[in-house]
C-alpha cells in the first residue's frame, strides 16, 4: 500500500515537472512571495474504481490549492500558505486582506467552477472550468483568467481518478500566471 501511495506521488511529481517545463521560471518583477486560495463550487465527486476505494475521496478545493500551491513553488514562487474557502471564489478585498495577512505580495486564487466527468471512464478525458486571479495586497488585481479545458490522459489512474485532470488543469492556470 504504502509503495503504491510512493509511486503514485513520484509519478505526479514527474509529470508535474515535464507539464510546468514551457514556462518554469517566475518571470522577472512578478509577485514572488504568495499566498494561494482554493475554493470550488463543484460538489465532492464519488469515488471511482479501485483508485477511488483505496484514497478515498477528496474535496475538490482541497486538490485545487495542493496543486496550485505545488505548481507555484516549481514555477519558483515563495508559497507563505494555503487558505481553503468554502463555495465561491473570495472578492477581490479578501484575497488582498490573506495577502496582507501573510505578508505576501501577492494571493493567487483558483477556484475549480465546473468538472464534468461524463467522458472519464471511456475515453480518459474530462472538462474542466477554472478560474485565477492574482491580487496584490492593495487589491490591484494584477493577473485573472477564466479557463475551460478539456483534458485527456491516458493512464489508467485517469480513467478511474478526477484529481488527475484537476492537477493537469491547475498546472495549466498557474503557466498564465505572471
Amino acid at each position: 500500500m504504502r509503495a503504491l501511495l510512493l509511486t503514485t506521488r513520484i509519478a505526479a511529481s514527474v509529470l508535474l515537472a515535464a507539464a510546468c517545463g514551457g514556462k518554469a521560471v517566475r518571470p522577472e518583477g512578478a509577485p514572488s512571495r504568495v499566498v494561494v486560495v482554493g475554493a470550488s463550487v463543484v460538489p465532492r465527486p464519488a469515488p471511482r474504481g479501485f483508485t477511488g476505494d483505496v484514497f478515498g475521496s477528496e474535496n475538490p478545493r482541497d486538490v485545487v490549492a495542493r496543486e496550485g500551491a505545488e505548481a507555484l513553488r516549481t514555477r519558483g514562487y515563495e508559497v507563505l500558505g494555503v487558505e481553503l474557502t468554502a463555495g465561491a471564489a473570495p472578492t477581490v478585498e479578501q484575497a488582498a486582506a490573506l495577502a496582507r495577512e501573510y505578508r505576501a505580495e501577492a494571493a493567487v486564487v483558483l477556484v475549480l467552477t465546473r468538472l464534468d466527468l461524463s467522458a472519464m471512464q471511456p475515453l480518459g478525458r474530462a472538462e474542466i472550468e477554472l478560474e485565477s486571479m492574482m491580487v496584490g495586497p492593495d487589491g490591484r488585481v494584477l493577473s485573472s483568467d477564466d479557463r475551460r479545458s478539456a483534458t485527456s490522459q491516458n493512464l489508467y489512474r485517469a480513467r478511474t481518478d478526477w484529481r488527475s485532470h484537476v492537477r493537469q488543469a491547475v498546472i495549466q492556470a498557474v503557466r498564465e500566471l505572471p
